[in-house]
C-alpha cells in the first residue's frame, strides 16, 4: 500500500509518500482514540464517530481505517525541490 500526502501547491510546502503493507483498524478502542485525535487536530470540523469496526458519520456514512506499517518514506519539498528517504529497520 502506498499513502500519500502533500500540499496542492507547485511551489511550497512538502508531499511525502509512506510504503508498506497495511491492516485494517478494527478495535474499538483504538478507533476511539484515532477519532478523538483527529477531532481535535481539525477544530473539531472532522466529525466521525466509531461504529461497528469502524468510523461513522449522518453525511458520508462508513470510513474503513487503515494503518500502514512503513518500509520506505519518501518526502518530497517543493520551492527548494528537494528530496529525501528513509527506510525502517
Amino acid at each position: 500500500m502506498v499513502l500519500t500526502t502533500g500540499d496542492s501547491t507547485w511551489d511550497k510546502g512538502l508531499d511525502v509518500m509512506v510504503e508498506g503493507p497495511a491492516r485494517r483498524v478494527t478495535d474499538r478502542r483504538t478507533l476511539e482514540r484515532l477519532a478523538e485525535a483527529w477531532r481535535t487536530k481539525w477544530t473539531g470540523q472532522w466529525q466521525y464517530d466509531v461504529g461497528d469496526e469502524a468510523f461513522t458519520n449522518d453525511i458520508g456514512g462508513t470510513a474503513l481505517v487503515f494503518a500502514v506499517q512503513p518500509t520506505k518514506v519518501l518526502a518530497f519539498g517543493k520551492g527548494t525541490y528537494s528530496q529525501t528517504h528513509y527506510t525502517p529497520r
